[in-house]
């Protein structure tokens, strides 16, 4: 009888691996795929935006050809197309960044669920079997709250590092726009 339940809940065991490596290939692919989309739908926003901008500060410089400091607002223009392209490329890496330690954190709790169902089934009684469950509830409920610290973290730090850029430029212009006016 005992040799039976160990063979019962070794199929089980096994069903339940296999069940769980399918979720996991499956995790894998819909990650893998959503990335790739997303970043070539990054990549095709920044090369319009990058076009957009590039037409604006040509079509400004030819506004402006007549006026004296040509090269300066060409250069402005510039400059202003480089920080777009910077901020644009940071945040593409960025969000690429934040899809893999999602798909790391995926992985992860995906092996961490196999493990426990092992333990639920080698559990000698229910109250075993609740025990277990009970301290793998109260972990998963640990690392939730520490992960979504974790990727509130990367969000914010990445939308920082997206801003600077732009900030960076702005500053740049008010700076440059107000000069005249101390003089």
């Amino acid at each position: 009888m005992i040799t039976k339940k160990t063979t019962v809940s070794g199929k089980a065991t096994a069903r339940v691996e296999s069940a769980i490596a399918a979720g996991r290939e499956g995790n894998q692919t819909i990650v893998k795929e959503t990335t790739k989309s997303a970043t070539k739908g990054y990549e095709r926003a920044i090369e319009m935006g990058k076009e957009q901008v590039e037409a604006a500060v040509k079509a400004g410089a030819e506004m402006f050809k007549n006026y004296g400091n040509y090269g300066d607002v060409v250069a402005y223009g510039k400059d202003n197309v480089e920080a777009f392209v910077k901020s644009s490329t940071i945040l593409v890496k960025g969000v690429q960044d934040l899809n893999k330690a999602w798909l790391s954190l995926a992985q992860v709790s995906v092996e961490e669920s196999v493990e426990a169902t092992k333990k639920i089934f080698g559990a000698k009684n229910v109250n075993d079997a609740v025990s277990i469950q009970s301290d793998l509830a109260r972990a998963n409920y640990e690392k939730l709250v520490n992960e979504t610290r974790k990727m509130s973290d990367m969000a914010v730090k990445l939308a920082e590092e997206v801003a600077t850029p732009i900030t960076n430029r702005v500053n740049a212009t008010v700076e440059k726009l107000t000069k005249p006016l101390a003089a």
